[in-house]
């Protein structure tokens, strides 16, 4: 049996527990209480990706140019000089930094590869994806030395038929897109759990907790956080505040296991909200 119906098997034997409470199964974040807001400028009003990019240092994308903004935490500015443009304009979902090299990826499945110190060059990777599958976040798996690919359309590619949101991954060693995808999200089983016959929710980020290794996948769709352990069972399903979110696309983690989460904000700049992790979490 392969792993991707292993995985499939494992979503809905204990899907129940995205129900839980979070008293039950609790999340090592306060997800209502910030420990900051950052207000971004206009020109990242459509922030759709985020990553930790050096000490007190985030790198975000705006998903109408292939640009990277380098934005500081402490001084809460964008760092002078420190705009790098990779592309032209194109609709950009994801923004990963792994060894020196940042990995930034549009809807179509497309990645662009550069080194933050020559980003100059610029290497282009083609991926088995379609506009149809409407690629929407990037992360990074340092367990398996993985970029992961979240999928807010169509979950299906040219080879594998799949039926709900899917998460595929590209190996960075091999440099090859796997097949079948580590992550699938049934809208039926959610809808069984949530007691909804509309509930819907799209991935729209993606990351990996930098300690647990725990995959956590955000929805600005159905305004959700959805956490799973390393070998893809769902660990929690946490609605997010629509006043604190009003449209999640970017997740990351600081080195010592702080969240931080993006919002695109129509007619101003977007934001970035800034939790702690729990002692003990």
């Amino acid at each position: 049996m392969s792993k991707y119906f292993l995985m499939i098997s494992a979503l809905w034997v204990l899907l129940p527990n995205l129900g839980r409470s979070q008293e039950d199964i609790s999340l090592p974040y306060d997800l209502k209480s910030p420990v900051a807001i950052h207000q971004l400028p206009e020109v990242l009003e459509e922030v759709s990706g985020l990553t930790y990019y050096d000490t007190h240092t985030l790198a975000a994308i705006n998903d109408e140019h292939g640009r990277v903004y380098i934005y500081d935490l402490i001084t809460k500015r964008l760092k002078k000089g420190k705009n790098i443009k990779f592309a032209g304009r194109g609709d950009f979902e994801g923004i990963e930094l792994v060894d020196g090299y940042i990995y930034a990826i549009k809807s179509n499945g497309d990645i662009y590869k550069f080194s933050t110190v020559m980003y100059e060059v610029v290497e282009k990777i083609k991926g088995p994806f379609k506009s149809e599958n409407d690629v929407e976040g990037l992360g990074y798996n340092p367990v398996t030395h993985q970029l992961l690919i979240a999928l807010k359309g169509k979950g299906d590619t040219e080879d594998v038929e799949v039926k709900g949101k899917a998460v595929y991954a590209f190996d960075l060693a091999t440099q090859k897109h796997a097949k079948t995808p580590v992550y699938v999200l049934k809208d039926k089983d959610l809808k069984k759990v949530l007691g909804s016959k509309n509930t819907k929710v799209r991935p729209s980020g993606i990351a990996v907790h930098p300690i647990t290794h725990e995959v956590y996948i955000i929805a600005s769709t159905g305004h959700a956080l959805i956490v799973f352990h390393q070998d893809g069972r769902p660990k929690t399903f946490t609605t997010l505040k629509r006043s604190l979110f009003p449209q999640p696309e970017g997740i990351t983690f600081s080195p010592e296991g702080d969240l931080f989460i993006s919002n695109e904000q129509e007619g101003e700049g977007g934001t970035i909200l800034h939790f702690k992790m729990k002692s003990g979490g």
